[in-house]
């Protein structure tokens, strides 16, 4: 009897090891990654790690063909074939030999180490990164603030008063001065400890690299940034909105609540010139606290921006169509990138109405969820709450609904303020009634038919 429980047991373990296998071959298939490039490789300013010429054969069958990884999902899928088995192989000998399928595990095995998925390395990045002391990790606590339709997160750090004061980016330098480009924290050589890998589309030889976020609030921060410099006032392109979507289907697979933000522009709460995305896990099923507000939009039209008209600021919100994450990836970037135009032009549009906005460039904050897409046209960078006459500093989690304070006296001018009163301060005034028409109808009297 003994026996037979282990020979379950030992069975269920290896059908459980193949099913990953595939899973993990599959995000292997869109996230191409030789995991031991850095031994034997060279780390070289500007380029990163230089593989080895001895590692050019794994280069080939995993980053330029995905062949290990395609290899990787028919063993995987045979084995959970034999071990469950289908009726066809119960009377096989292959389903009889423990020789057999331990060989085809180890093989297995030594495929999947071969290659790895991003997301899957984000955990053990961030500790690795805080024990080195190369990452700075800031404790705080969480306050819920219900106000109108939203309870939002006040997040309370008053470590970050320690925070080493950073020097102001200056982006309209970054976009014409090579010099403060060699300056950027985010050029190669990369810190080890701070860098997780490369993400590179072939198509359209876009390349990017993910790494852990230097001072975080939040645990497994991580950013997606451009490998070569271009500018944080700089519109996303449709391979940057695919490749966020691709992490946070990941994400999604691997049981973590994520969404990704984008800060565009110096009066959005960027903190660096250099392109990046931010990524950060919730512990809400939901999402951000805007998510629940955007999900009760009910919808005429499912293929057009809405706006969610309970909320006292400009915000234009587009719903992705249901099993996007499914879809051709040239369907998805399709989707996406239409998305992001038509919120785009309804950002500028409201800009335009805006008879006082400052000079220059435009400035807006992004938030992406696999649900939903948000743009936010902003105008000034901080919030001076007038009970205490500081700065408060807002970017897209503010309008994620997501405030960070570092202070007990902050948190509570911020509830006396008023999020929303914050939020419109530094955003800008709705006037998507006059843009769109017939596009939502929010639950009760929280929004008005466009």
């Amino acid at each position: 009897m003994g026996n037979l429980i282990w020979h379950d047991l030992a069975r269920f373990v290896s059908i459980s090891a193949s099913i990953y296998a595939v899973w993990s071959a599959f995000f292997g298939l869109f996230f191409r990654k030789f995991f031991w490039d850095f031994v034997g490789g060279i780390v070289r300013d500007p380029g990163g790690i230089q593989p080895a010429p001895g590692a050019a054969v794994f280069i080939s069958l995993i980053v330029k063909a995905p062949v290990i990884q395609v290899f990787t999902m028919i063993i995987g899928a045979f084995l959970v074939v034999v071990e469950y088995p289908l009726p066809q192989f119960r009377a096989l000998a292959i389903h009889r030999s423990f020789i057999f399928r331990i060989v085809l595990l180890l093989f297995q095995s030594f495929l999947t180490i071969l290659y790895y998925q991003i997301i899957a390395k984000i955990p053990s990045s961030f500790d690795n990164a805080v024990n080195s002391g190369d990452l700075l990790f800031f404790p705080s606590t969480i306050h819920k603030h219900p106000e109108g339709h939203v309870e939002y997160e006040i997040r309370l750090c008053p470590a970050l008063q320690k925070k080493p004061q950073l020097p102001s980016s200056d982006f309209h330098a970054a976009d014409s001065t090579p010099k403060v480009q060699r300056l950027d924290p985010f050029n190669p050589p990369y810190n080890p400890n701070l860098f997780v890998g490369y993400l590179r589309n072939e198509e359209q030889e876009e390349e990017y690299v993910v790494m852990m976020n230097k001072y975080s609030v939040v645990r497994g921060h991580f950013l997606l940034v451009t490998k070569e410099f271009k500018s944080q006032t700089l519109p996303l392109v449709p391979d940057d909105l695919v490749q966020t979507y691709a992490l946070l289907t990941a994400a999604y697979k691997a049981r973590q609540n994520m969404f990704a933000f984008y800060n565009c522009g110096d009066l959005s709460g960027a903190s660096q010139p250099h392109k990046h995305i931010q990524f950060i896990t919730v512990d809400d099923d939901d999402g951000p606290p805007i998510e629940a507000l955007a999900r009760a939009v009910t919808l005429e039209a499912p293929d057009k921006p809405f706006s969610l008209t309970s909320l006292p600021y400009a915000n234009h919100v587009y719903r992705f169509p249901q099993r996007l994450s499914s879809m051709p990836r040239d369907k998805i970037e399709h989707v996406l990138a239409a998305a992001f135009l038509s919120l785009l032009d309804l950002a500028i549009s409201t800009i335009r109405h805006a008879p006082d906005y400052p000079a220059g460039k435009p400035s807006y904050n992004v938030i992406i969820t696999l649900e939903h897409l948000h743009v936010l046209p902003r105008r000034e960078e901080n919030f001076v709450l007038q009970e205490t006459g500081d700065n408060l500093n807002v970017n897209a989690l503010g309008y994620a609904g997501m405030l960070l304070v570092k202070s007990e006296r902050e948190l509570e001018a911020v509830k006396s303020e008023g999020v929303g009163k914050i939020l419109r301060g530094v955003g800008l005034e709705s006037v998507h009634d006059l843009q769109v028409a017939g596009t939502s109808l929010e639950p009760g009297d929280v929004g008005t038919h466009l």
